[in-house]
């Protein structure tokens, strides 16, 4: 069997400070996504404290001549702080306690600065190779970790498919995914951007990707024990046992490397980011790395630059990148990353020091190809209780122009559907080599003759009762091209959208009252763009007497 660790946190869990919503997404992920996990691939377990890691390998064992490394800011990160909006009078006006003063941002320009907890990575900002893209985040407003973590990482709105979409991008590689396309550093279960069919390893620690057992002279026979029990075992038992094999075998150059000159932070962001270098360097395959970094949830005692709870997390955050690309030596040129946040943090500070929930926040772009200096349009800020950063660009802008960079080949409209995206010019091509694979022919357009009628609604819009979205009817051609219907009801009130469910049919609570209520159903065909149609059932009104 492989080795693993078991699930823990200590006391001193950096979670204390968040709020219940985060604590609980966090137990709700493992738990969906352990439901994924199973029979998807080869699964093992991995854990360092609150940060995770997952990584994804070129197929058949081929080296990788791209890669790509996602770092997820878990509990929602205060971009605001990270990126600070100098220029803008309402930042200072609404943090009067834990503002970053003016005097102390780095690579200040007219409008923006870093925080101080950035300075290890100055060298890299100055030779142009950060980028900090502002106001960024989801069209919808979620002030649910768990539900922004989902609908982020599935990146495929109003979809009923568990399919990230990394796990869409290694789809696409030529010759296809194996067990070496994907590996997971850090938890038990893949995260939702890996997870489908994609095959991939999750694993608690390059230390612990080996087998358990006898060492010293012993190791050979009993792994030479152990594929034979495989060989004459049942054949799902087969597979899986010399799978796991293979997986061990193949990650024994990078277990055994030696660590690097340079000196990562302490705690699990640094061992994480080692670990991943030393996967990179040992050039194995991996082509994307996924890093969990938590908790951001800072609803109290953000601090300022002496201390609190925002500086513990940037403080490694900074020096972890710092020592990451540092680490990676030549292999620097390949490598790509990018940071994302389920959504950021309130303008206005709160009455406990900290940030509630918010919106919009910061997105950073580091090493092979970018055009360092900030991106994004400022849309202002507003000085109320429940003001939020607006976002301007949607994130999957973002992720869709380093795919681009990096994977020019894979279709970025099966890797974000529904999606068409807006160039923002802080990525250059990446000059790459080796095997890309064939390229993915984009979707076609669905084209109306597929449906004889849309279907009609029924119900009214009063409380208690039961509303059924449309069913489509379908034309031979429709009914030939296999189009599938999905919903997925949502209320509005005041300008916010909450999502509701996807069954077609339910039954109107109370707590809908005063929404606008509707549905939006979407058309899916293999091959073609999806297609969505909204039908409204105006504002809920009370239930008659």
């Amino acid at each position: 069997m492989i080795e693993s660790s078991p699930l823990g946190r200590a006391v001193s869990d950096p979670m204390d400070a968040g709020c219940d919503d985060f604590a609980a997404s966090v137990s709700r992920r493992t738990a969906v996504r352990s439901a994924l996990g199973i029979g998807v691939g080869l699964v093992m377990a991995s854990v360092f404290g609150d940060a995770f890691v997952e990584t994804s390998y070129a197929a058949g064992g081929k080296k990788a001549d791209r890669v790509l490394v996602v770092l997820s800011l878990r509990g929602a990160a205060d971009g605001l702080s990270l990126v600070v909006p100098h220029a803008d009078r309402v930042y200072y006006a609404a943090r009067p306690n834990i503002a970053v003063p003016k005097d102390r941002l780095l690579a200040a320009d007219a409008q923006f600065g870093l925080h101080p907890s950035f300075a290890p990575i100055m060298p890299l900002w100055k030779a142009g190779r950060v980028a900090a893209i502002h106001a960024t985040g989801q069209q919808v407003t979620t002030r649910s970790h768990f539900a922004a973590m989902e609908e982020v990482e599935d990146a495929d709105p109003g979809s009923q498919a568990r399919v990230g979409w990394l796990n869409r991008l290694i789809s696409l590689r030529g010759g296809g995914a194996s067990d070496t396309t994907a590996l997971q550093l850090g938890e038990t279960v893949l995260a939702t951007q890996l997870a489908g069919p994609g095959p991939a390893v999750s694993a608690a620690g390059l230390d612990k990707l080996k087998l358990v057992g006898p060492g010293g002279s012993e190791a050979a026979r009993w792994e030479k024990a152990l594929s034979s029990l495989w060989t004459n075992a049942p054949a799902p038992v087969a597979r899986g046992g010399g799978r796991a094999l293979a997986v061990a075998q193949a990650y024994a150059p990078a277990r055994t490397a030696s660590g690097g000159s340079v000196t990562y932070p302490k705690g699990s962001l640094g061992d994480a980011l080692q670990g991943a270098a030393k996967v990179i360097r040992a050039d194995l395959g991996a082509e994307v790395i996924t890093i969990d970094q938590g908790s951001w949830d800072h609803h109290q005692w953000v601090g300022n630059l002496s201390n609190g709870n925002l500086k513990n997390m940037a403080d490694p955050l900074g020096q972890g990148l710092a020592a990451f690309f540092a680490d990676l030596g030549a292999m620097e040129k390949k490598v790509t990353l990018v940071t994302i946040s389920e959504f950021g943090r309130r303008v206005k500070e709160n009455g406990n020091g900290g940030l509630d929930h918010g919106h919009g926040n910061v997105m950073f772009v580091l090493g092979a190809g970018v055009k360092g200096g900030y991106y994004g349009r400022w849309p202002g800020l507003e000085n109320t209780v429940d003001a939020d950063l607006a976002v301007t660009t949607d994130y999957r802008d973002v992720l869709s122009e380093v795919v681009a960079a990096l994977y020019p080949e894979r279709s970025l409209a099966t890797i974000f559907p529904q999606f068409r995206h807006k160039r923002l010019g802080f990525m250059s091509t990446v000059v790459t080599g080796g095997d890309t694979g064939p390229t993915t022919p984009a979707p076609k357009k669905m084209p109306s003759s597929f449906f004889t009628s849309y279907g009609k609604r029924s119900g009214s819009s009063r409380v208690g009762s039961k509303v059924t979205a449309p069913a489509p009817t379908l034309s031979a051609a429709g009914k030939k091209a296999k189009v599938k219907a999905s919903y997925r009801w949502e209320t509005v009130k005041k300008g916010k959208t909450k999502k509701r469910g996807t069954k077609r049919s339910f039954t109107i609570p109370a707590s809908y009252l005063g929404y606008s209520l509707r549905v939006k159903v979407t058309y899916t065909a293999k091959g073609y763009k999806a297609k969505t149609k909204t039908f409204s059932w105006g504002t809920v009104k009370k239930k008659k007497k």
